[in-house]
């Protein structure tokens, strides 16, 4: 199994990119296995299913997941927690999953609904996390801990730092985490699966030849 680190994650992205598979389109693939997984596991007419989003790119997977989802027949609410996108392609898919007529709720909002038995998205942060968890953050992810939903997280639970292993003390704690075309090294973590619960691992179209390894003199990441 492949295991990359953030910054080999990165390479493998820029590599993909300039070989003509598009960031939006990593996206879009990302946020549409994602959601066929989830389905896979949920039966999701009628399902009530909260997607909370960060402002970067995870929070840019997660659009295109409430999209699919809904698709898909899901009820399906979205929480900005972060705010409003910071990165075009991430824009781009909240206009679609808007457009798609998926409501937007505020994370106060969450403190007054139960989600006990429902589906949530961790939508947050992903490889690029660092430190601790933002104020509007923590609260929601101890919201999101408190609420009996079945959590699936995209890439790594929030509040989870990719290659380190190290963790927020109020990191998300999901039943599933969905890896995005490689595992990162928390995955494999002893002390990080109480947060990450089962992993997957998803394919989101990146050649084989655009990874970390494939070149001369360049560390081998296929473990």
């Amino acid at each position: 199994m492949r295991i990359l680190t953030s910054a080999q994650m990165k390479e493998a992205e820029r590599r993909a990119d300039a070989a003509g598979l598009s960031y939006r389109q990593m996206m879009e693939n990302a946020g549409a296995a994602a959601a066929r997984f989830i389905e896979s596991r949920e039966t999701l007419p009628g399902r009530e299913v909260l997607i909370l989003t960060g402002s970067g790119n995870n929070g840019g997977d997660g659009y295109v997941a409430a999209r699919l989802l809904a698709e898909a027949g899901a009820q399906v609410r979205l929480v900005l927690v972060d705010g409003e996108p910071r990165t075009g392609d991430s824009r781009a898919n909240r206009a679609l999953a808007l457009e798609r007529g998926i409501p937007e709720i505020p994370l106060e909002a969450l403190t007054d609904s139960g989600f006990s038995g429902k589906v949530a998205v961790d939508a947050l942060y992903g490889t690029g996390f660092h430190g601790a968890l933002r104020s509007r953050a923590r609260q929601a992810v101890r919201w999101l801990n408190a609420s009996g939903a079945r959590v699936y997280a995209l890439d790594l639970p929030s509040g989870l730092q990719a290659d380190s292993g190290e963790s927020d003390p109020d990191s998300v704690r999901a039943h599933v985490t969905i890896a995005f075309d490689s595992l990162k090294p928390a995955h494999r973590m002893e002390a990080a699966s109480l947060l990450c619960g089962e992993v997957v691992c998803v394919d989101i179209g990146i050649p084989e030849e655009c990874h970390p390894g494939e070149d001369a003199g360049e560390e081998n990441a296929l473990l």
